[in-house]
């Protein structure tokens, strides 16, 4: 017969073991491997979930953003000894956030005896993912009251999401929050601050930021955040600038630098800079990647180069959605309907399957000719392929109709639209002028 503390032993032996094949099945992303590893623990009589198994099985529901899963493995945890184990209790707190019961995580919350770091932004942050930034700001206040000072990740993820918003005030007061914390020097949240400004349009504060950085602190992350937000607002100059500074201190670029370059080009006359970015990008050796080649059919399209851009696409071995979609845009751009069809019936016969973006260039395409007869075979084709119930489609289509002169086809679809924006209205009035339909124009401007 086995004795009580051998029996002790075994337990935690077989559940060390479990709950290692349960954390590399969440690791690993398949959340419901890791919850059948955990049924079948469940069923082992001498294994016994602990206070590491239960906050891995709250991960996995919380990837799942499964709510009935989710209470499930609350009620597991209620019936065993690790109910007011803080760990357990604050990865349940996380999972009702990931799985949007707001409620439920902050009734979880208050019933905590003892709360830590973790504890606080898990439900912090939750309040403020979901947009309450009232209530987030609220159990901010309670946190410092409690005198439990925020740590870095609390301040990057209110930074993320303050940005987001492209708020420049809140991220201004989350910065300043983040500085009297003793995080300034901190060069991740630093990078953070970057590029939460580039976001919200504050380029001067991005750089100042940037120039506040140690220089032995500074990295590839800080550089690359700072090209990005240049880039974003479609500065070259500026971003070229940073770039020729990073390569002048001895920092070497990588991937994200070079993607960052190449989308502020968007001109014919940033096309020399694309092509010795280009050059740059063949000598770092990362000209084989998918995403920089999709970015520079996109750059040499949008820099009127469409042949090099269709050179390099004639040439990848790989080619995704987003590539068939990014050179059917470029020919749909110049009005060259014919090839960018074309294209789009070899896109179907290679496999892929053509989506939102890639009708909304073609019925663009159309407009700029005239083809009438081709939009509405599109128009007939977004039926076919549950693509009409997308406020974008419809805009598209609404404008192709408008532009080859079928303004009668624009307002049966505009009145059969289930859902409109200023866009779509937009598209109707102007629509009518453009057929000379002025009165009518001014009717429905009055309607808008």
């Amino acid at each position: 017969m086995v004795s009580s503390p051998a029996i002790s032993i075994l337990e935690r032996v077989s559940a060390a073991a479990w709950n290692s094949s349960i954390r590399r099945a969440v690791n690993h992303g398949d959340a419901q491997h890791a919850l059948l590893l955990f049924r079948q623990m469940k069923q082992q009589s001498h294994a016994r979930p602990d206070n590491f198994t239960f906050p891995l099985i709250a991960k996995a529901c919380a990837k799942l953003s499964d709510l009935i899963f989710s209470t499930i493995i609350h009620a597991h945890v209620v019936k065993t000894p690790y109910t007011s184990d803080m760990y357990v209790q604050t990865a349940l707190v996380d999972m009702y956030v990931k799985c949007g019961d707001l409620e439920c995580a902050h009734q979880l919350f208050d019933e905590m005896s003892v709360r830590d770091v973790a504890s606080w932004n898990a439900i912090v942050l939750g309040f403020a993912q979901m947009g309450f930034f009232d209530r987030a700001s609220l159990l901010f206040n309670r946190m410092r009251v409690a005198c439990v000072m925020p740590d870095e990740v609390a301040i990057m993820g209110l930074t993320q999401l303050v940005s987001g918003l492209k708020d420049g005030r809140w991220l201004s007061a989350v910065h300043c929050l983040g500085t009297k914390c003793g995080f300034g020097d901190d060069v991740s949240v630093a990078n953070t601050w970057i590029a939460g400004y580039a976001k919200c349009g504050d380029l001067c504060s991005a750089e100042m930021v940037f120039c506040g950085i140690a220089l032995e602190c500074l990295s590839v992350v800080s550089w690359n955040a700072l090209i990005a937000g240049f880039s974003y607002f479609e500065e070259p100059v500026e971003a070229m600038g940073v770039y020729q500074r990073m390569i002048s201190d001895g920092y070497r670029p990588d991937l994200s630098t070079v993607l960052n370059l190449l989308s502020s080009f968007v001109q014919p006359n940033s096309l020399l800079c694309g092509m010795l970015i280009h050059a740059h990008a063949v000598k770092l050796g990362c000209d084989m990647s998918i995403t920089l080649l999709n970015t520079l059919v996109s750059m040499y399209s949008k820099c009127g180069d469409i042949g090099s851009a269709r050179y390099i696409f004639d040439f990848m071995d790989e080619r995704s959605c987003v590539t068939w979609t990014v050179i059917i845009g470029a020919y749909a751009e110049k009005g060259y309907l014919d090839e960018a069809l074309s294209l789009f019936h070899s896109m179907e016969g290679a496999g892929e399957k053509p989506d939102k973006v890639t009708v909304v260039h073609l019925l663009a395409a159309c407009g700029k000719v005239g083809a009438l007869e081709v939009g509405k075979w599109i128009d007939n084709y977004a039926i076919s392929k549950g693509l009409k119930n997308d406020m974008m489609v419809c805009n598209a289509l609404l404008d192709m109709y408008a532009k080859c002169g079928s303004v009668g086809d624009a307002h049966r679809l505009f009145l059969a639209m289930n859902g409109k924006n200023v866009v779509s209205w937009t598209t109707l009035v102007s629509g009518f002028a453009l057929n000379g339909k002025f009165q009518v124009a001014l009717d429905h401007l009055t309607k808008c």
